[in-house]
């Protein structure tokens, strides 16, 4: 048993070397590399899954000329951005919270409920910048690298601390609330690249 134990605890550090070596990506909009364990196809994919589960739970807003001029307001503005060739989506969903969100691969929404709050085109501008931002900076990705890094943690520290094992399990479920928001780094960087997007 502590020949076997030995073996991974030798093999582990390669194993982690050669997953982050692979990991690292070109980040579109700081042109650094980093850790990210989301490939733009899977940010894609993702974005595609959730935004079907978005216009089923929450649907769109009926007003076709409203989501033609947010769509093609959006499109020019994302045509600016570090990654205009994403499958770009702007919709206005039927809901009375206030609110704007982006989803990974460049699914943006505004709700129904900022719109009494937008006086002009020019604020409507502000908002789908910053949310094209976020997605440019690949801000989605980055939380789901430190969520798989975080449950990375636990899973290690359960190998070689057995008396974390039976809490393993816990830990990675709660640390997915850990990751739900943007940072203030990520809220600033995406204001600024929204301004840069609309100058």
């Amino acid at each position: 048993m502590t020949s076997r134990k030995w073996k991974v605890e030798s093999f582990l550090p390669a194993l982690l070397a050669a997953v982050l070596i692979s990991a690292c990506a070109i980040n579109p909009v700081t042109g650094k590399r980093e850790l990210s364990f989301m490939s733009e196809a899977q940010e894609i994919s993702v974005g595609r899954e959730l935004d079907a589960q978005v216009r089923q739970e929450m649907g769109l807003y009926e007003d076709e000329d409203l989501q033609r001029y947010v769509q093609d307001l959006g499109m020019r503005l994302a045509s600016r951005s570090q990654r205009p060739n994403l499958p770009w989506s702007f919709a206005v969903v039927d809901s009375p919270a206030v609110n704007a969100f982006a989803l990974p691969g460049g699914f943006i929404y505004i709700t129904r409920g900022i719109l009494p709050y937008l006086d002009n085109e020019a604020q409507l501008v502000g908002v789908l910048g910053h949310e094209i931002g976020h997605v440019t900076a690949r801000h989605s990705a980055q939380q789901y690298t430190r969520g798989m890094g975080a449950s990375l943690g636990v899973l290690v520290g359960s190998i070689f601390v057995p008396e974390v094992r039976p809490f393993a399990d816990l830990a990675e479920g709660g640390l997915g609330v850990l990751f739900l928001k943007f940072s203030r780094d990520d809220e600033l960087q995406a204001d600024a690249l929204g301004a840069e997007y609309t100058a």
